[in-house]
């Protein structure tokens, strides 16, 4: 009886450390499948954003007409109403996640010598005109883009785009200088009595 109960006791313990050895194996195997799915998913949400992020930006570069001048508008500057931008005009080459590539770039002065006392805007090119002399091309962070917009050939800023290339065929006059900036002239026509003709 004794080795019975020996035996029994003796044939116990082996079945209770087996069924210990397989609930942590169990939980072994259940760990890693958790790691395995968040780890796809996780995967599979990054695919989704890129792919959504992709979409957009490829969405937005096909609403560029390359046939057309636009007009980018930047936050601060000049106020328009109850908002402050400072616009630039030119060709929208290239859209990324990350930044605007503007070329062929004009953007709005304030004719000082207006006799009228009204501001006089005028545009200016992208150029050698200006004090520190850069190529014709801007790259924009995109996150400074309050919005962009294509332009009308009729409007009055690319008829005075349009004007100023007919009278300058080969650039701005760099050798032109401006006697109160040292800067050369490089201005275009009266581009509208006030800043809101920028459409």
């Amino acid at each position: 009886m004794s080795r019975g109960r020996s035996g029994a006791a003796s044939g116990g313990a082996p079945a209770h450390h087996t069924h210990q050895k397989e609930s942590w194996g169990a939980r072994t195997v259940r760990f890693e499948l958790f790691i395995v799915i968040v780890g796809a998913a996780l995967l599979l949400a990054a695919v989704a954003l890129y792919v959504a992020l992709s979409s957009g930006v490829s969405g937005e570069a096909n609403q560029v007409d390359k046939t057309k001048y636009q007009a980018v508008f930047l936050n601060g500057g000049a106020t328009s109403g109850s908002v402050a931008y400072t616009t630039y005009f030119g060709h929208v080459t290239s859209v990324t996640d990350k930044y605007y590539i503007l070329q062929d770039v004009y953007y709005l002065t304030t004719d000082q010598t207006s006799t009228t006392g009204q501001a006089n805007p005028q545009l200016t090119k992208l150029g050698c005109q200006q004090l520190h002399s850069p190529t014709d091309q801007m790259v924009i962070n995109r996150t400074q883009v309050a919005f962009w917009e294509n332009l009308q050939d009729s409007g009055k800023v690319v008829q005075a785009i349009k004007q100023f290339q007919q009278q300058n065929p080969n650039g701005p006059n760099c050798t032109a200088t401006n006697s109160s900036t040292g800067t050369s002239n490089g201005t275009t026509q009266n581009a509208g009595s006030s800043t809101n003709t920028s459409h």
